[in-house]
């Protein structure tokens, strides 16, 4: 077994595990396909675009049914053959009877990534494909620029018969949503 060696963690881990990690370590990484991914401290402005974002869904959202928002929590995309869960943005699901447990891709509505220069390529295609793989409805990704202001936003939603996503919305001044409810938020807001 290999050591990643600036955090001592082994290359690959179960879920088990993850779960006896010291929660400040746990932070810091995710886990595909069985693999440790540690993720970069993202930019203060990215953290204000995804708070905003959560801010806006959460004052947006229906009291029934119930759903959650929350950011950068663990989301489970599948348990086997290897564990695999990642930690998005920002993310939208069905609530859960145990308010601590971790939604499970069949809970999730809406996966929200605001995605950097450096990030753009894993967000674009690893994620997309896993996200879509796990059956998630919906995703979106804001396409941050490197002076920190807002390109565009993508929503995608699954073909459920090739479980790959398909581009319904190429947004350019602002996010507008109507799944899994109605939002519009213009870009000025997220950043400024």
């Amino acid at each position: 077994m290999s050591v990643l060696p600036d955090m001592g963690l082994p290359n690959t881990m179960s879920e088990v595990e993850y779960d006896a990690l010291p929660e400040g370590v746990a932070r810091r990484i995710e886990v595909v396909h069985g693999y440790v991914i540690v993720s970069e401290s993202p930019t203060p402005q990215h953290q204000q675009v995804a708070r905003r974002l959560a801010n806006t869904f959460e004052a947006a959202r229906p009291k029934e049914p119930c759903t959650r928002v929350q950011m950068e929590t663990d989301v489970v995309l599948w348990h086997v053959p290897k564990y695999t869960f990642r930690r998005p943005d920002v993310v939208v699901y069905r609530c859960k009877e145990d308010r601590n447990a971790k939604p499970e891709s069949a809970d999730v509505l809406l996966m929200v990534e605001v995605s950097s220069p450096s990030t753009e390529r894993e967000d674009l295609v690893d994620k997309m494909a896993q996200y879509a793989a796990a059956g998630i409805p919906s995703y979106l990704v804001v396409r941050m620029s490197a002076d920190g202001g807002i390109i565009d936003a993508r929503e995608f939603h699954l073909d459920a018969a090739t479980y790959q996503y398909r581009v319904e919305t190429l947004m350019e001044h602002g996010v507008v949503l109507t799944y899994p409810f109605k939002v519009a938020v213009p870009f000025e807001e997220l950043v400024e």
